[in-house]
């Protein structure tokens, strides 16, 4: 496996994160984990239309292993990478949530609903005007470094021990939180109003659905999140994952990660 340069990060949250890295490596907890026969991480692909947790049953019933997660939810109308553990590599989980993420988004622009997505009732604005490429790259620009960003209202994020989600859809009054990320890059793959295909590269805790709505407001448009895809987490990439419905009993173990690697590759993350 290969892995290629490391993202720069918030300085403050690194120096937190390595500290936390570094005596995490430096415990019992480590070496119970070294010791664990079953511990092991893999990189699965995730389709469109199945759940994270559906990973977590297909894992299961092929290697017969009960304790198994994944780092990092991808909605059903999202595919692509899932860091998966099992066994006691489970207590690796955490660390990959402070990595950078690359992601593929399909924007639609001219409409709006409230979940940021397809999944909710799409509205179309039809007094949108169309835009150029060159006033899209100009807009672009404002949402890169770091910047505040209000979570979707129809999300899993947690406020008071409740799922926004959950309480949106009792029809309760919700305020989302805003939490401070950073846009490190955002590039143009092909646009055609209304229609935009942008990678985002991204802190940890972005919303990428956000990210849309909010470009639809600084357009005029309004704009939603068509479809998307999580490319990488770090280094970790689509590249080396398997399909999950290719997962079986001999594809499985051919793709497993030993916890030594994934531990020289977290070094390099928060040892840089």
């Amino acid at each position: 496996m290969i892995f290629l340069s490391i993202f720069a990060t918030n300085i403050d949250m690194f120096d937190q994160d390595q500290k936390s890295w570094q005596e995490f490596i430096a415990s019992k907890k480590f070496s119970n984990v070294l010791a664990d026969p079953v511990a092991k991480i893999y990189l699965i692909d995730k389709p469109k239309g199945d759940n994270s947790f559906r990973a977590v049953s297909v894992l299961r019933k092929v290697l017969g292993i009960r304790k198994i997660g994944f780092a990092g939810t991808l909605d059903p109308l999202a595919s692509g990478l899932l860091i998966m553990a099992t066994g006691k590599a489970t207590r690796l989980l955490d660390y990959f949530h402070y990595l950078p993420k690359v992601y593929q988004a399909d924007i639609l622009f001219g409409h709006t609903s409230e979940t940021y997505d397809l999944e909710g009732e799409l509205i179309e604005n039809k007094q949108a005007k169309k835009f150029s490429k060159k006033e899209l790259e100009t807009v672009l620009q404002k949402f890169k470094g770091k910047i505040d960003q209000q979570a979707p209202i129809f999300s899993a994020k947690k406020v008071d021990g409740q799922k926004l989600n959950k309480l949106a859809r009792a029809g309760k009054k919700v305020i989302a939180p805003i939490k401070k990320i950073e846009i490190y890059d955002l590039k143009i793959k092909s646009f055609s109003y209304p229609n935009l295909k942008l990678e985002v590269k991204c802190s940890a805790g972005t919303y990428i659905r956000s990210l849309a709505h909010d470009l639809g407001e600084s357009m005029g448009t309004g704009a939603v999140l068509s479809d998307l895809r999580r490319s990488s987490i770090g280094d970790l990439s689509t590249k080396e994952s398997l399909p999950l419905e290719k997962a079986d009993k001999y594809t499985l173990p051919a793709n497993s990660i030993d916890i030594e690697k994934i531990k020289g590759f977290l070094d390099q993350y928060f040892c840089q």
